[in-house]
């Protein structure tokens, strides 16, 4: 008898449940048509408010927060601007920047030069000019165009090398480019001049490093201050940290011969970031935030950081044990400002 009466509780429970959801769905379908014809209350803006659209980007599923590589900076000799135009403009067929047309007109001073969503910046600096050890690689948007730029490197000067994929020159100073014909980022291109039809973009800087442990200290750096992901080719003797949709830092091993400069004076790369604060955090606590003289922007806190949308670092460490490794100095920006609307520099 107590079985029976134990089954008899069973069924009058779940009797109970389903006549409790089939009174709610049918809740639903009564109520339905009103909440849809229900119209949100349209705002009218006074003159005395004010809107501010916030700056929505979505990302692709993976850690890094550098979002793009913007420009590599380095220094010109005095009084060498037909060099660098019949370098970077008339073989390479970079376009130059508008917002520096006025030093280009003058004959000295920085010039910025344009391909794609990329740009170098190629300051006048007191003496010699700079050479980085390792290499620069473009993409070129066609085969032709990549034959076109052989045809004009050799006439000009500045041919070293080319296979059927790739061409190798190098500018007046001895900078070295390798050229590969390949996309361009399709997010968009740099608002100071019309996009290069010839190249597509900077995909990759190599530079060297002086062992394997340095090696593994470069990698411990960028996943500690960039949370980027990295790899390894080459038997471990490279190290790749991608971003964005088709660029690259990648560290090798090779000869350092160009690092005779004072702090603050030597190449630079350029780095949009997603999180500024996140970015800076980390780097402060590993004591590397470094305020450049040498330009105006300049950030001593997460304030004034936030505020100009940049901070610098001047040193890749091993966060290990904060052990110097090499001098590249970072120029780390955010795509946007404190009220979250688009920095008016970084190009998408």
């Amino acid at each position: 008898l107590p079985q029976n009466f134990l089954s008899i509780e069973i069924m009058w429970r779940t009797l109970n449940a389903t006549t409790c959801l089939l009174i709610i769905v049918l809740s639903l379908s009564a109520v339905r048509p009103f909440i849809i014809s229900v119209q949100p209350t349209k705002i009218t803006p006074s003159s005395s408010m004010r809107f501010v659209r916030p700056f929505v980007r979505s990302y692709p599923l993976f850690s890094t927060q550098i979002d793009l590589l913007d420009h590599l900076n380095i220094n010109h000799a005095p009084d060498t601007h037909p060099s660098l135009l019949s370098f970077y403009r008339d073989t390479l067929g970079f376009t130059l920047d508008e917002r520096k047309l006025g030093n280009v007109e003058a004959g000295k001073g920085t010039v910025w030069v344009n391909a794609g969503a990329n740009q170098l910046h190629l300051s006048e600096g007191k003496e010699a000019a700079q050479v980085v050890d390792g290499k620069v690689r473009l993409h070129v948007f066609s085969e032709e165009k990549l034959r076109v730029i052989e045809s004009k490197a050799k006439e000009k000067g500045f041919f070293s090398s080319s296979t059927e994929t790739m061409l190798t020159v190098k500018c007046p100073y001895g900078n070295v480019f390798e050229l590969f014909v390949g996309p361009a980022d399709p997010r968009g291109s740099q608002p100071g001049s019309e996009p290069s039809d010839t190249v597509a973009g900077m995909s990759e800087i190599e530079l060297h490093v002086a062992s394997p442990e340095d090696l593994a200290g470069v990698e411990r750096f960028y996943r500690t201050v960039f949370s980027c992901e990295t790899r390894r080719e080459g038997e471990e003797e490279a190290l790749v940290v991608p971003f964005g949709p088709s660029q690259s830092l990648r560290f090798t091993l090779g000869p350092i011969e160009n690092d005779d400069y004072e702090d603050g004076t030597g190449p630079h790369v350029s780095l949009y970031v997603r999180s500024l604060p996140s970015v800076w955090e980390e780097a402060e606590r590993l004591g590397l935030v470094y305020v450049n003289p040498r330009f105006k922007r300049k950030a001593h806190t997460l304030e004034e950081a936030k505020s100009q949308c940049m901070f610098r670092v001047l040193w890749i460490v091993d966060p290990e044990d904060g052990r110097r490794i090499m001098r590249l100095e970072h120029e780390i920006r955010s795509m946007v400002k404190v009220d979250g609307t688009k920095y008016k520099s970084f190009p998408f």
